[in-house]
């Protein structure tokens, strides 16, 4: 029923979803599907805890801190690009599905051991989330938020309003239009992403005076 779920969403958006919807796909009542979850709500949060359920964690003892967070990042990715428009109800689940709350203790671990302040791990593990998460959901051109069927017509209406604009005062972005609002190299596009994040962390862990707990 939860892959049920994640399709619909990635098909039709995630409003699209609902109990009734599910119990019409598999042509039962919904009181049938209310044994497996009592609410939306509930489904919901297992949808979102999915995404979790995805991710291999077991092979990263005894890495190096910036590896292990790389392959957090990258793992983050690859799960919620299994479902895109889903993406979003990884957020609220990470810290109340198990798994998910391994993989926190995990990435606060390696960032305590890089150095980094209890509340600086915590603000770098909440933005590796998140980065994931943005990536994913915001994928130029995916336009996740409408039906499939009509997303091809939500971009290209997106894309003649940017042609519109005056080119004296909107030059660079009407000469973008096509890159801001779709992805040639998607492979390309969440590596650079990921990246982006990397290298600030990285940055930011060079900066921390050496040979000093952090508290």
């Amino acid at each position: 029923m939860i892959e049920r779920a994640l399709q619909l969403a990635d098909a039709e958006s995630l409003a699209a979803v609902s109990i009734r919807r599910l119990a019409s796909d598999f042509h039962v009542t919904p009181m049938a599907l209310y044994w497996h979850v009592k609410n939306k709500d509930e489904l919901l949060a297992a949808m979102g805890d999915d995404f979790y359920d995805h991710i291999e964690i077991s092979d990263l003892a005894g890495r190096d801190w910036f590896e292990v967070l790389r392959l957090v990042v990258e793992r983050l990715v690859s799960s919620l690009r299994r479902h895109p428009a889903s993406a979003g109800l990884a957020v609220a689940r990470i810290l109340h599905s198990e798994r998910g709350q391994v993989l926190t203790e995990l990435t606060l671990s390696v960032l305590r051991d890089a150095g980094f302040s209890v509340g600086r791990s915590a603000d770098v593990a909440r933005t590796a989330l998140h980065t994931a998460v943005t990536l994913v959901a915001g994928l130029p051109g995916a336009e996740l938020d409408v039906p499939a069927d009509e997303r091809d017509a939500a971009l290209a209406r997106k894309r003649a309003e940017i042609a519109a604009l005056p080119a004296d005062r909107f030059p660079c972005l009407r000469v973008s239009g096509d890159a801001l609002t779709g992805c040639e190299d998607a492979e390309d596009y969440f590596e650079a992403g990921t990246e982006f994040f990397l290298a600030g962390v990285q940055a930011m862990q060079r900066r921390l005076p050496s040979g000093v707990d952090a508290p």
